[in-house]
Order: structure tokens, then sequence, then C-alpha cells
């Protein structure tokens, strides 16, 4: 049994807004700045959501961010949020089935990104991407118990 964990209610709530907040920030940044031939576009426009998106991204100019924003920050953001989302949906567990059940997914995205490098896997490798993937995973690791 796990056990009755005490916390602050208010302090669990702000947590997932956060980890939803930087959730949404990724996705938005997508939205407006990436290139629109990219799949999640195609299914936007199967929903019928693709010109609420255009009309968006008429009002942003997207020469006046650096690449790193557009292009490695929201991963940054998204595994950030997933590792506060498991963090907090993890609590009560040991320190290994939390590692267990939270590593996969970004230990994939390394070990995808320097596939890219050695040409194993489609895509461009990204330092900078690498580097949005590990700061959070230390992070993560370094905070639970």
């Amino acid at each position: 049994m796990f056990g009755i964990l005490k916390y602050n209610k208010y302090q669990v709530y702000t947590e997932w807004i956060i980890a939803t907040i930087l959730l949404l920030i990724g996705c938005t940044i997508y939205l407006l700045f990436r290139p629109q031939n990219l799949l999640m576009f195609k299914i936007i426009d199967e929903l019928g959501f693709m010109p609420n998106i255009v009309s968006l991204r008429m009002y942003v100019n997207p020469n006046c961010f650096p690449d790193f924003i557009i292009y490695s920050l929201p991963a940054g953001l998204w595994i950030a949020s997933y590792f506060m989302m498991m963090y907090l949906t993890t609590k009560g567990y040991t320190r290994k089935s939390r590692l267990m059940l939270t590593l996969p997914l970004p230990i994939t995205a390394i070990v995808l990104e320097f596939m890219q490098l050695l040409g194993l896997y489609i895509g461009t490798f990204d330092a900078y991407d690498l580097i949005c993937y590990t700061i959070p995973l230390i992070f993560f690791v370094k905070s639970i118990k």
C-alpha cells in the first residue's frame, strides 16, 4: 500500500496548472510558427480549425524569434510538462517505480536524437533539442525521492 500522503491540494492544483501552461505554450509556438506541411496541420485542417490557425498566424512574425524558440523550446516545454505531470501522478510510488514509469519517453527522445546524428533515423540532429530534453530530465531525477 502507498500510505496516505499529506499534501497541500492548492499546491497540487498549481503544479497541474503550470504543467498545462507549459504544454499549451509549446503547442502555441508550434501552431503559430512551424511550417504548415507538418502532419499536425493536416489533422487540424480535417477538424476544421485551420482557418482559425491561419488567421492567428497572420498576426505574428516568425522572424522576431530565434530558431531556438521556434524549433527546440516547444519540445523542452512539452517534456518539462510531462515530467511535472508524471511527478504528480506517481506521488506515493517508490523511486524505482517512478523512474520506470517516467523515463522511457524522454530516454527514447534522447536516443532518437543521437540516431539522427548518426543518420540512423529520419530528421536533423539538434544539440538544442538534446539540451531541452536533458535539463528537465535532470531536474526530475533529482526531485523524486
